[in-house]
């Protein structure tokens, strides 16, 4: 691993010295273990992972192996309590004082305390986790993972937190370990992690008290894009399991997504591949006048209505849910099916004519806005009446993403704008979506989380067989993480995750959007690319700035009002050019040439296969058919 003496240099935590006084905790002196782990007989899983993560990222500081030992054993000296246990007990510091999501980092001359409050490995607990959502079952599971294997060390099988599990002391050992061992995450993969050595780690008196600045912090991640994964160094599943519980993915239970999918299941024909499903034909839940086999629903009619609130009853009363459900903790989706293949009868027609005025060329607009939240308002309505302190989720999507004003939406109804914040170079695009996210969180009557659009352009690219031009675009995403957080969003989840540089910032302002954008970025390149720093820092600028810049996109793209996306032509024709990957190039071999330590030229050549060469081969493409 790279020796970063800048970071040993600049902090007395790593000043190699037997001298300590009264306010300083002495961990490891000359490559020798000078404190122990301890954590409860039976710890939570949070608190298992934390005490491992500790362990291993010690080591790979000092090369000293702190011990690990259980509260029933007596251990002399110095203490690194990790998660609850009857020393903490003693101490007067328990777990259930502390918030969901909430953590402790306490640093006295004997002992730190790393505790947080942590989901209990009950029966409920278990069986909670298992709860599926449309897009990802992982989210919401506990993964068995041999943690020794993945760290290349002795064989040890645990069973990681699930993501949206409270393991407030998982969040408490990585803060410590960013915040006092200059620890990074820049990847999932060995390669990505980044720290100082040194033989003596010592750190002086401390107590933070603490949580993620946005509640819910979520991403569909585990499955990588083809720039991500080259600049990730092509991880296993394990290592992104790993990697998100390291940069704190998970928080509050909400959900939110397309939720009727296994509607035609149930209620319009038994599919043989899922015959337990089917409950009994009720085509008057389907839109009437179409006959796709994936049509919308009925929205008026009354019994589709009392159906969807049953089916949430059910969940809120321990029942389960029927087939992919997306539902979590106090939220139950309801998002319908992703086309426009709208209800004809009577009711629903009449319903979206009075829609008409709030019509938009824009993706995001109100053609159906009163008409959706009209259904979504009745739900809630019949939901209030027996459980009145849960919640329907929402999106704010599509046709139905203005805020619908001739409604009076009920306060059991929480909503997600969606944002299309990717592709911000487009003024008109980005103007519409802040409007109408703004009608949203200015009204501060009901719980606000977002769904953002960190797909494109890759999305676009895959989609439609060729190479686009990478998407950086780590300022405005900083600009808009503060607004979000500063207006009292809840909490995020990413459609797709972007590339390396802008979804480790994202996360990093999920959970303190206070951070300097360009301190982050000056301590990524300086630490991860060592001497090719400067080059790749500017080879990351040039990117951002070109694609983020609507002047280098055609003229109707800031004269028009209507959805725009990056195609072939915008990304080989407009953005680039000849001359720029011509300039660009030249940066490439520089920050090759200057790489001059094995693990620096590794990272370099990350870049070069995930980002370079794939644009070198987007153009050539190109221009093959031009």
């Amino acid at each position: 691993m790279l020796m970063l003496l800048f970071f040993c240099l600049a902090s007395e935590r790593y000043k190699d010295s037997s001298a300590t006084d009264g306010n300083t905790f002495l961990m490891a002196q000359d490559g020798k273990p000078e404190s122990t782990i301890i954590i409860a007989k039976e710890p939570t899983p949070s608190a298992r992972l934390a005490a491992l993560e500790l362990q291993y990222h010690v080591n790979k500081i000092t090369g000293v192996m702190l011990p690990i030992m259980t509260d029933d054993t007596k251990v002399d000296g110095r203490r690194i309590l990790v998660g609850e246990s009857a020393i903490t007990s003693e101490l007067g510091i328990n777990a259930s004082d502390f918030k969901s999501q909430e953590y402790m980092i306490r640093i006295t001359s004997d002992t730190i305390v790393l505790i947080g409050k942590d989901c209990q490995e009950t029966e409920e607990n278990l069986k909670e986790a298992g709860i599926s959502t449309v897009f990802a079952n992982i989210n919401v599971s506990r993964i068995r993972l041999d943690y020794g294997k993945l760290m290349g060390t002795e064989s040890n099988n645990i069973v990681l937190p699930g993501f949206f599990d409270d393991q407030g002391t998982s969040y408490a050992v990585y803060d410590f370990l960013e915040r006092f061992c200059d620890v990074r995450w820049y990847g999932p993969t060995e390669l990505g992690i980044v720290h100082p050595t040194a033989q003596t780690l010592q750190f002086k008196n401390n107590d933070i008290r603490r949580s993620p600045a946005f509640a819910h912090r979520e991403g569909s991640m585990i499955t990588p894009w083809p720039i991500l994964k080259e600049l990730w160094d092509n991880p296993t599943t394990e290592e992104c399991y790993l990697y998100m519980r390291r940069l704190r993915t998970g928080g509050d239970k909400w959900a939110g997504n397309h939720s009727f999918s296994s509607y035609y299941d149930r209620f319009l024909r038994r599919n043989p591949d899922h015959p337990e499903l089917f409950e009994g034909e009720h085509t008057e839940y389907f839109a009437q006048g179409r006959s796709n086999s994936d049509r919308q629903f009925c929205y008026t009619n009354p019994d589709f209505i009392k159906q969807v609130a049953q089916d949430a009853r059910n969940f809120f009363d321990g029942k389960g849910l029927k087939g992919l459900a997306p539902a979590m903790g106090d939220y139950f989706a309801i998002v319908p099916m992703d086309n426009s293949a709208w209800c004809l009868c009577p009711e629903c027609q009449a319903e979206l004519e009075k829609d008409k005025q709030t019509s938009s060329p824009h993706f995001s607009n109100g053609r159906a806005s009163g008409y959706m939240f009209g259904f979504i308002n009745n739900v809630a309505k019949e939901l209030k009446k027996t459980h009145p302190d849960k919640y329907i989720s929402a999106l704010a999507y599509w046709d139905y993403a203005y805020y619908p004003e001739r409604i009076q939406l009920e306060s059991n109804i929480a909503v997600a704008p969606c944002l299309q914040t990717r592709i911000y170079w487009g003024p008109n695009i980005a103007k519409n979506d802040i409007k109408f996210y703004k009608s949203w969180v200015e009204k501060k009557d009901r719980s606000i989380y977002l769904w953002l659009y960190y797909c494109f352009p890759e999305e676009n690219a895959l989609v439609g067989g060729y190479h686009c031009f990478p998407g950086f675009m780590a300022h405005t995403a900083a600009r808009q993480i503060k607004m979000y957080h500063e207006d009292g969003v809840k909490g995020l989840f990413l459609c797709g995750i972007g590339e390396q540089v802008d979804f480790y910032i994202t996360m990093k302002l999920l959970d303190d959007p206070e951070l300097d954008i360009d301190k982050i970025l000056d301590e990524f390149f300086t630490s991860y690319y060592g001497n090719s720093a400067e080059s790749m820092k500017r080879l990351y600028l040039r990117i951002e700035e070109i694609y983020s810049d609507s002047g280098n996109y055609p003229p109707e793209v800031r004269a028009e009002e209507r959805q725009f996306h990056q195609n072939e032509e915008i990304a080989w024709k407009y953005l680039g050019t000849e001359k720029l990957m011509a300039e660009l190039g030249e940066l490439m071999q520089q920050a090759k040439q200057l790489a001059i330590t094995d693990v620096g030229k590794q990272r370099v050549q990350l870049f070069e296969n995930g980002v370079w060469n794939y644009m070198v081969e987007g153009r050539k493409k190109y221009l093959a058919k031009h």
